[in-house]
């Protein structure tokens, strides 16, 4: 409404529109701005006033409705709770689960005009924050991290590649004039689609195995759904064909990199050294099969050396732990094992001070410190696995500890069925089971199950889980969504990632998700018969 765009205290529409903006800008880039724009909206809302109008909006059109009732689940999940700190924290984290679908539902819906220009401040937030997150990658801005995951200061890195994930397909959309009033600067849209591509170079910067998925699955359904609409005949052959191929070529490569990770060294272990070139003894293995990059690591071992060396290179002693936590000695032994080496005095003066610096920082594997590589982080993941199968604790290791969630939520759902274990005792539940599990997690690694769908299902039992289901999946067959391109890319977005994560259970995701859940399943207008928007 463009007379409506001023903040006023008696223009409520112009209010609510700019808010909306306020929140998608601000899921980004801060936790605070957004709790405090569905704070302002709340008010707005109340101040607005005309509850007659809006419960009657709300009672004929029922999705918004719907879509709360999870929340009353929540709430009747507190008969079944021991833990109510827990419980009440739990449902204050998930108010916009309530209040967000009540309020863009029962509010005046914005235009497509509006909603483009909400979704291009959010893409333009994200687009920011994708800046901020490459200049500390690439050293321009001085930051120190450990992990890849802390490069993403404003929020988790996953629910940060969900976001890129919308803004990228939001960028194309509008990029290629997807909308009935599609932008007229030729010059804008190549910016936006020039966005688009940054964006999606920037999920390797990220390393979300999460959003990389989600982004590969997103492109093949959009690109095959949308490719009949090219007209002639050999072009869309030709993307159908590319659409296809694709899938084979990521399987190629897995399938060469699953190669390159199983590869060893033939050793001949009668053969081995006893003596170092100074005299020590050497430790050889046979028995403890650790590769990396195919070279045993428990073999060439001289710690009397290494231990002499380091402690003359680093101010971390040898016996300590480097950044992450780990035993300095193991990082170091796995990192010279990586490049090759032999691991005694010789051996340690073949490194150099980038390679000191990434062991002190837990670097244990120097391909970790190519940046632009994916198979480093596809190394890390089943070198975990292996780990995991040898017997090894998979605390801190993100891929293998999600096994021990798993196995923790299969145990808690057989022995609570029906009910669940209420809204407060999920982690209550989890704690239980890591205290008499034969491999116990660490403390600070004893997580809940990382799956939203399995979340549901432990804290309200199969009844709930059934109800939660038709809670999110319902509300877009009765306002006949599913076949709109924007709240398609949403509503994949956000449900894929529930398998792998608790989307719901962090103010940040649940915020994210439940307003653009809400906003693009009934908070915008629909033209006079219209059922859907397509790209």
């Amino acid at each position: 409404m463009p007379g409506e765009s001023t903040i006023s205290f008696k223009n409520f529409s112009g209010n609510y529109y700019i808010l909306l903006i306020i929140l998608a800008a601000s899921l980004p880039v801060s936790v605070f701005a957004t709790s405090l724009a569905e704070i302002l909206i709340a008010v707005n809302w109340i101040a607005e006033g005309d509850f007659k109008q809006k419960g009657r909006t709300l009672k004929e059109r029922k999705a918004p409705l719907i879509i709360a009732g999870i929340y009353a689940i929540h709430l009747l999940g507190l008969i079944n709770t021991s833990d109510f700190t827990y419980g009440f924290h739990d449902l204050k984290i998930k108010l916009p689960v309530l209040l967000l679908p009540i309020l863009i539902g029962s509010s005046n819906p914005i235009s497509e005009k509006q909603l483009r220009t909400l979704l291009l401040f959010f893409s333009a937030s994200v687009l920011v924050s994708s800046f901020i997150t490459s200049s500390i990658f690439f050293g321009i801005v001085h930051y120190e991290y450990v992990d890849f995951r802390d490069m993403s200061i404003f929020i988790s890195h996953i629910r940060f590649s969900l976001m890129v994930n919308l803004a990228v397909f939001c960028l194309l959309f509008y990029g290629f004039g997807g909308d009935k009033e599609s932008l007229k600067s030729r010059t804008l849209r190549i910016i936006l689609v020039l966005a688009a591509v940054w964006l999606s170079g920037f999920l390797i910067i990220l390393k979300s195995v999460t959003g990389i998925i989600i982004f590969i699955i997103l492109s093949l359904f959009m690109a095959w759904r949308y490719s009949g609409r090219i007209g002639m005949v050999a072009p869309r052959f030709m993307v159908r064909v590319l659409i296809v191929i694709i899938p084979l070529i990521i399987a190629s490569w897995i399938s060469n990199a699953l190669s390159r990770y199983m590869y060893r060294d033939p050793v001949d272990f009668a053969g081995l050294p006893a003596q170092t070139s100074r005299g020590n003894p050497y430790y050889q293995s046979k028995e403890l099969n650790w590769i990396e990059n195919g070279h045993y690591v428990w073999i060439n071992v001289c710690e009397d050396e290494l231990r002499e060396e380091w402690n003359k290179k680093s101010s971390i002693p040898y016996d300590g732990k480097d950044k992450k936590g780990q035993f300095l000695r193991f990082t170091l032994i796995r990192y010279m094992t990586s490049k090759g080496l032999i691991k005694d005095a010789d051996g340690f003066k073949s490194l150099t001070e980038e390679d000191i610096k990434a062991v002190e920082n837990g670097v244990a594997n120097y391909i970790f410190l190519k940046k632009f590589s994916l198979y480093p982080r596809f190394y890390q993941i089943l070198w975990e696995m292996d780990s995991y199968r040898h017997g090894q604790d998979p605390s801190g290791h993100s891929v293998a500890q999600r096994i021990e969630f798993l196995r923790a939520a299969d145990y808690i759902i057989r022995n609570n069925f029906i009910f669940g274990v209420g809204t407060g005792d999920v982690q209550k539940a989890f704690n239980n089971y890591y205290l008499k599990s034969d491999k116990p997690l660490k403390e600070k690694s004893r997580r809940r199950a990382h799956n939203q769908y399995i979340t549901f299902f432990i804290s309200f039992g199969i009844f709930g889980f059934v109800l939660c289901m038709l809670g999110l999946f319902l509300p877009p067959f009765l306002e006949k969504r599913w076949s709109d391109y924007l709240f398609m890319c949403f509503a994949l977005i956000g449900f894929i990632s529930m398998l792998n994560e608790d989307t719901l259970e962090t103010q940040t995701g649940v915020s994210f998700f439940m307003f653009f859940f809400a906003l693009l399943l009934f908070g915008r207008k629909r033209e006079e018969g219209e059922n859907l928007q397509s790209f």
